[in-house]
């Protein structure tokens, strides 16, 4: 009974001496490996799902971000208030004369008087026709309205607007009797378009359906030739109203044509920039047609649609009156 307890199986202590170290071998667990780094692209390395990269925006480049940002909205706020126009245009009556205006990084150049005008925007470019030099109309109306009646077209005049008259007089009284033309050229340098001699300077000024052509210089310029046409647009306007001589209008039937000109010889030519004409002569031995013009077809139910006089560059020295 004095000795001292035996000790625990195989001679060991029966129980366990407390040791903090000590842990027990279910619950060790396995080291862990050491994360692996991830790649700057910001992409897992198994070829997961693409992160943000965790580096920071450069505090110049928002700073440019910003000044951008507020650029656009001045520039558009500066749009809407000015109505959406990027180019003042003004017009003078010098057409020497050229203003060039600032359009944001662009250069506009605008030639003014009664010239037509291409202003360049960009990349783009628009035509604008100068009708004159303060907005309205280069021609100034001379005296009194023309009764219709006597406006009757022929071979070498409208009425009492004979060719070889001054151009200012007769666009004067033509703009006093159907008000401003509705377009002008200003003098060009001619390609035979309106029966002009090419290299011709001539100008063409219109009422509606109505293109009137005068030939020369600004200072010496006289009426040519004239040219009615439905194609030309402004069937409303009283220019459609003009006859011949023999009282053939725009608008009638061939029929009509050959009836009033039941006399006369009607050839029926294709003009490469017209189309299908007829040509209206005294005699089958004459040079030049009295009048001619653009047709639908030869059948007597097709429409006259256009009356011209002689072109100006083939017309003869010799004048006649018959229409």
């Amino acid at each position: 009974m004095d000795s001292l307890p035996p000790d625990g199986p195989e001679g060991r202590e029966p129980f366990p001496t407390f040791d903090p170290s000590f842990t027990p071998p279910e619950q060790r667990r396995r080291p862990q490996r050491p994360a692996t780094p991830r790649p700057a692209t910001g992409r897992s390395p198994a070829g997961g799902p693409r992160r943000g990269t965790t580096t920071q925006a450069s505090p110049v480049l928002v700073g440019l971000a910003v000044g951008l940002v507020l650029t656009t909205i001045s520039a558009i706020a500066f749009f809407m208030l000015s109505g959406g126009d990027t180019v003042a245009i003004t017009t003078t009556t010098t057409s020497a004369t050229t203003t060039s205006v600032a359009d944001g990084s662009s250069s506009t150049t605008v030639a003014d008087g009664s010239s037509s005008t291409t202003v360049a925007d960009g990349s783009s470019s628009t035509t604008v026709t100068i009708i004159d030099g303060t907005g309205n109309t280069t021609v100034t109306p001379i005296g009194d309205a023309i009764p219709i009646a006597d406006l009757t077209m022929s071979a070498n005049d409208i009425g009492p607007l004979n060719f070889g008259d001054a151009a200012n007089t007769v666009l004067g009284r033509l703009a006093a009797t159907f008000g401003p033309p509705t377009d002008d050229t200003g003098f060009i340098v001619g390609n035979g378009s309106f029966g002009e001699c090419p290299g011709d300077s001539i100008r063409v000024v219109q009422w509606g359906p109505l293109k009137i052509v005068v030939k020369g210089e600004a200072a010496n310029a006289t009426f040519v030739s004239y040219r009615l046409d439905l194609r030309y647009g402004g069937v409303t306007a009283a220019t459609t109203d003009l006859a011949t001589l023999s009282g053939l209008r725009v608008g009638n039937t061939v029929g009509t044509l050959k009836s009033i000109y039941a006399g006369y010889v009607i050839e029926y030519v294709v003009d490469q920039e017209v189309g299908l004409t007829f040509e209206l002569r005294s005699s089958q031995n004459d040079a030049l047609p009295l009048l001619w013009g653009p047709i639908d077809s030869q059948a007597d139910d097709s429409t006259v649609t256009g009356i011209y006089s002689p072109d100006s560059c083939d017309q003869q020295t010799t004048s006649t009156t018959t229409g």
